[in-house]
């Protein structure tokens, strides 16, 4: 007997326990009869309550789903059971809709469309009704093995510039075409998604046929329509010979030569043409070969040519730029004469000559100057030069030139020596600083000159107290605690004066105060490294304290303690670095005072400059 499930029994007990209530309720009632009492019937029983309804409950899914397309128009699907061993079977879904039910772990789903791709999910169930979840969709496209219709109407036709256009229908396919290969005899020229293709730059006089296939997504490709054929015909003449030369062989000889033409085709002959002959005829040249020979021509004359290409088919080049040549002219011109130089202003200088002579014609001048040439047209008699350096001499020479390429003999030199108007540039941070009671030292940075600065003038107000050849000055015998300002003057060799610095001003220090040591001054003992010297304080059994001035992250000034020494020079700590590192020396007694700080002075890295260069 088949083993009934433990709802089916439940039902089947219910059942019958309502069954058995109902033959009682339903059971014919004795007669009435007279008898004596008797003790009450126990009363019946309780009917049995029927089980509760069962609960649904979720399947585990089936695993690794796969889907793989087997032909054209079906896909096999497989999967792994699911883990519940009370499934029944699995529901197979196509997209949204139900495609199948199946008690197996595989399926075939046929009569697909091809070229198509179908994405399927699964779900268990049991006999209860019980559900998985759907699994993940696995997609899968079958295949496509019909190729497109060959394209029709396949049709090539000339177009300007040595073109081809190739045009066709489109072709139909049970998918859908994706494009078109489109063949040049057994070459693939390119494969396009239009209908036509613009073949550009084709030779002419040779027959081009091209075939088309029609290819779909799945790379089927269609048979060949076609082929269609066309010819271009030569229209195009050949290029431009190139570079023609034409040079004397002898009073009465010409030699020309040029470089080949190019021709799409080939290039059949050359056209030479002597411009002005008495015959008004061209000289024709052979095919063959590159040059010519004009022969039976004037002495001292000028000829000048052009030549053309042409090819088999007629057409001609347009003529080549003209070739002139003059037949020897042994005599050269006479030397410039009168020729003189003068500055016009502390940059320019102008040369002027009288003109040469020649038998034939002078073409042209050339100036010299050292190394230096300036051609001259023939017409111009001077020549000026700009950009020049002040209180130096230029010399120039001028020579003739004619056409022949004859040269006469360099003229005497003539020279001229620009002025210099030029004032030196302003000193620039210029400082005093008080060395003592009675004593003030100054100084500054060198000016530029675009000769060279000789010398600085050092004043007080409007008196000079000092002219110097350095770049520092001293003035003693002053008075303490007394403001004196200084300005600079910077003066070159043509006593040229630059504007006076801007004052710098400083007070003398009280008696009582310690002298500071002053012309702190730079040593550079390497690229990356400096010494540091100065004149010692007056003040005897001092030591010295080297401040140094450095930028901060936040780009401010900062002066700090470099170190202490008893001598009066110091090699201040670690490597410059390319951005200036400045110094002051001030001197220290025994009892801790301090005299004010030395003239600032600043080197930076010279390696890291010429690293930069």
């Amino acid at each position: 007997m088949p083993r009934r499930t433990r709802s089916a029994r439940l039902a089947l007990a219910a059942a019958s326990s309502l069954l058995f209530a109902c033959e009682r309720a339903e059971a014919p009632r004795p007669a009435p009869q007279v008898e004596p009492p008797r003790p009450a019937e126990p009363a019946p029983p309780p009917p049995v309550a029927a089980p509760p309804p069962r609960e649904a409950r979720v399947l585990a899914p089936p695993r690794k789903v796969s889907a793989a397309s087997q032909s054209d128009s079906e896909i096999a699907l497989q999967w792994e059971a699911s883990p519940d061993g009370a499934v029944s079977g699995y529901e197979v879904y196509r997209g949204d809709a139900l495609a199948a039910k199946v008690p197996a772990t595989r399926l075939l789903d046929r009569g697909l469309r091809h070229g198509t791709t179908f994405c399927y999910a699964l779900r268990a169930y049991d006999a209860e009704g019980d559900l998985s979840e759907r699994t993940k969709p696995v997609c899968a496209q079958t295949l496509d093995t019909t190729p497109p219709s060959p394209p029709p109407q396949l049709k090539a036709a000339v177009r300007p510039g040595n073109n081809i256009a190739v045009t066709w229908g489109p072709s139909t396919d049970d998918v859908g075409v994706v494009g078109y290969e489109v063949m040049r005899g057994n070459d693939r020229l390119a494969t396009v998604t239009a209908t036509s293709l613009e073949v550009r730059g084709v030779a002419p006089l040779k027959e081009q046929c091209f075939t088309v296939h029609a290819l779909d997504r799945a790379g089927n490709r269609s048979a060949a329509s076609g082929p269609a054929c066309v010819t271009i015909p030569d229209t195009t003449p050949p290029t431009v010979p190139g570079r023609l030369a034409a040079s004397a062989a002898g009073e009465h000889e010409v030699a020309l030569s040029w470089d080949p033409a190019t021709d799409d085709v080939g290039v059949a002959r050359y056209e030479l043409v002597r411009a002005g002959n008495p015959e008004g005829k061209g000289t024709p040249v052979p095919a063959e070969g590159v040059a010519a020979r004009d022969r039976g021509l004037s002495a001292a004359t000028r000829y000048c040519y052009q030549v053309r290409a042409c090819d088999a088919s007629g057409n001609c080049s347009a003529p080549s730029p003209s070739a002139c040549a003059t037949t020897p002219d042994l005599t050269p011109p006479s030397i410039p004469s009168a020729v003189a130089a003068k500055a016009l202003s502390d940059r320019e200088v102008e040369l002027r000559w009288t003109a040469s002579t020649d038998n034939v014609g002078v073409t042209g001048y050339e100036v010299h100057r050292g190394t230096k040439v300036f051609p001259v047209g023939a017409k111009e008699t001077f020549v000026r030069e700009a950009g020049l350096r002040p209180s130096q001499d230029y010399c120039y020479t001028v020579l003739a030139l004619d056409a022949a390429g004859n040269r006469s003999p360099a003229s005497p030199p003539a020279c001229a020596r620009p002025p210099d108007l030029t004032p030196p540039s302003i000193p620039a941070r210029v400082a005093a600083v008080s060395v003592s009671s009675t004593q003030m030292f100054v100084a500054w940075d060198p000016s530029t000159d675009d000769v060279g600065v000789v010398g600085y003038e050092v004043m007080r107000g409007s008196s000079l107290i000092a002219k110097v050849a350095v770049t520092r000055a001293r003035e003693r015998a002053l008075l303490p605690n007394q403001e004196y300002c200084y300005s600079v003057v910077a003066l070159d060799a043509a006593g040229n004066r630059s504007p006076a610095s801007p004052p710098a001003c400083s007070t003398t220090a009280d008696p009582s105060q310690l002298a500071s040591p002053s012309d702190l001054r730079v040593v550079r003992t390497s690229p990356t490294s400096i010494l540091l010297q100065w004149e010692p304080s007056e003040q005897g059994g001092v030591l010295y304290r080297v401040y140094a001035k450095a930028g901060t992250a936040q780009g401010i000034m900062k002066e700090s303690t470099q170190g202490l020494t008893k001598d009066n020079t110091f090699t201040p700590l670690g490597r410059l670095s390319a951005k200036p590192n400045c110094f002051r020396v001030a001197a220290v007694d025994s009892e801790g005072r301090e005299s004010p700080r030395s003239n600032e002075v600043c080197a930076a890295s010279t390696a890291t400059s010429a690293a930069a260069n």
